[in-house]
């Protein structure tokens, strides 16, 4: 199977450093602008059918690829929604610091291993993105191009899931507005990269 991943596009979250994970926020006037330079980079490609997640904000990066791919079929699922941070969500780091001062900081030092009170853990993330993965991609066959949109924190578990489980989460980076390809083994539940960042 053919993988094409994209990263929604800019919330006015994304620009004031929002923690917002969980809430289901729209796209601002650059994100609506991102998703038009998608749709326009992937209107040759032929796809097949497409994933996302069941927040509004990738349904919109989504809506010009659908139309220009009527006939895909489309398949939500919420296992592919971004790390709920809970209480956090809608405040910057300067604001969490100083509600939840020692939390944030024991948060910092081990944001892969410790989980504050009302947020949800690293693993229990990873696990829910590769439960949600597999559970869309077995909808298709191993001869579709499926496009998959979602979250920076999901695609970087994705990218974890099918190429490097050891890949340093905060290292891989994926650009609102651009697109990257996988070759997945739907069998072995592996993938390889062939590009990045289109």
């Amino acid at each position: 199977m053919k993988l094409l991943v994209a990263r929604h596009g800019e919330t006015t979250q994304n620009l004031a450093k929002k923690f917002y994970g969980g809430l289901d926020v729209p796209l601002d006037e650059t994100g609506q602008q991102q998703a038009q330079q998608l749709a326009q980079k992937l209107a040759a490609t032929p796809i097949t059918g497409v994933i996302r997640s069941d927040l509004q904000r990738a349904a919109q990066t989504l809506a010009p690829i659908q139309a220009g791919h009527p006939a895909c079929r489309v398949v939500v699922d919420a296992d592919l929604n971004e790390k709920r941070f809970g209480n956090w969500e809608n405040l910057d780091a300067d604001e969490i610091q100083a509600a939840d001062p020692l939390n944030w900081q024991r948060w910092l030092d081990a944001p892969l291993t410790f989980a504050p009170p009302t947020v949800e853990g690293f693993p229990a993330f990873q696990k829910r993105v590769s439960r949600g993965l597999w559970q869309t991609l077995d909808q298709f066959a191993a001869t579709d191009t499926v496009l998959l949109v979602a979250h920076l924190g999901t695609l970087r578990v994705i990218y974890q899931e099918l190429v490097d489980p050891t890949a340093d989460f905060w290292a891989v980076h994926f650009d609102a507005g651009a697109y990257s390809t996988y070759d997945v083994d739907l069998k072995g539940k592996t993938g390889r990269l062939v590009a990045l960042n289109v």
